[in-house]
């Protein structure tokens, strides 16, 4: 899993550094994760999916600095990927309430959920987007952010690796031992390139 994202992370430098061959056609940005200020927890949270439309969940939550306090891991099924990117956010939702967590910074790389949490209109089509609109009425402080998949690479690691583990919800007080490379990575500032039309 870890190898899978690596190899991705590689491809982008490689296609990046071809692109900047041809100056003036692509414009190439760093991005990386950022810990939330004090007091706030952020929640970075992912969908995937992969092969024949099996597809999970992931996200994590830390504090100001870096520290993991839980996570977790849902093998959805099969499911579209936004499906599984709003599974994400509801998930993480509810565990970052349950851990008492009322100043809460949430990270998602799907612009297309952050779309559909501001369109009133589609709400009643999609009972998941009304369930985390309910969530984020309830008395706390809560904001939600997309990022790009370089700035998210922890909650995606967890997304994936819910595709190994069985169908349902999975808690996680410990970090699992592949998503602990992408929690280094972070807590150091690691940045990762983004190529850009101008």
């Amino acid at each position: 899993m870890v190898r899978d994202i690596r190899v991705r992370a590689e491809e982008i430098i490689r296609t990046s550094e071809a692109f900047q061959s041809n100056r003036g056609l692509r414009v190439q940005k760093m991005f990386s994760w950022l810990p939330p200020r004090w007091p706030y927890y952020k929640l970075n949270s992912d969908g995937a999916r992969k092969g024949a439309g099996l597809a999970g969940a992931g996200g994590l939550i830390r504090d100001a600095t870096g520290r993991w306090h839980g996570g977790f891991c849902m093998n959805i099924g099969i499911c579209s990927v936004t499906i599984a990117e709003l599974w994400g956010l509801y998930q993480g939702l509810i565990l970052a309430w349950q851990m008492g967590i009322r100043l809460l910074v949430v990270e998602i790389d799907s612009l297309c959920v952050t779309q559909l949490l501001h369109r009133k209109s589609f709400n009643a089509t999609l009972p998941l987007v009304n369930d985390i609109l309910d969530l984020l009425s309830r008395a706390w402080q809560v904001s939600i952010h997309h990022v790009y998949r370089e700035a998210n690479f922890a909650a995606y690691f967890m997304a994936s690796h819910a595709l190994t583990l069985p169908l349902g919800l999975h808690y996680f007080t410990t970090p699992p031992q592949g998503v602990k490379t992408w929690i280094r990575n972070d807590g150091l500032g690691t940045a990762f390139p983004r190529v850009f039309k101008p």
